[in-house]
């Protein structure tokens, strides 16, 4: 035979967990943003990596060549050169610009600022910050050596 409290204290415990589970799940969320958010966040890391890859590829033609490439589409078609040029989502190019003889700018647009995700300085160096919308990087190339003769 139950007693009166038995089910009362059953409800009661299942009720507490609810709250529990309910609190972890939100607190969760809090702490890494919702799955769209996260996506958001994923993809932005794509792009600083895909202009990092840019960036590396623009630095070997300039010592390679010992100038700037006109374009990125010039860059990408190098044989053997495998170069992500274009957003991963909108499959807009990448903008790139010559500024000088050993500078360029590289921009994308963001969907998230890395002021506000979660992890952020795990994710990006301090060279590759940014906000939401389109953002420019401007880069320098290394001076030229002197031939040592």
């Amino acid at each position: 035979m139950s007693t009166p409290r038995g089910p009362q204290a059953g409800r009661w415990l299942a009720l507490a967990a609810s709250v529990v589970v309910v609190a972890t799940v939100a607190a969760a969320l809090y702490v890494t943003g919702s799955p769209a958010e996260q996506r958001e966040a994923k993809l932005d890391r794509r792009r600083t990596a895909d202009l990092q890859r840019i960036e590396r590829a623009l630095r070997a033609h300039a010592r390679r060549t010992g100038a700037l490439p006109p374009g990125l589409a010039t860059l990408a078609a190098q044989p053997g050169q495998r170069l992500p040029i274009a957003d991963p989502v909108s499959g807009a190019p990448y903008a790139y610009e010559v500024l000088g003889p050993r500078r360029f700018r590289l921009c994308a647009r963001f969907a998230t600022d890395t002021a506000q995700v979660p992890d952020a300085a795990i994710a990006w160096s301090d060279d590759w910050r940014h906000g939401a919308g389109r953002q420019c990087f401007e880069r320098e190339l290394e001076p030229r050596r002197a031939a040592s003769g």
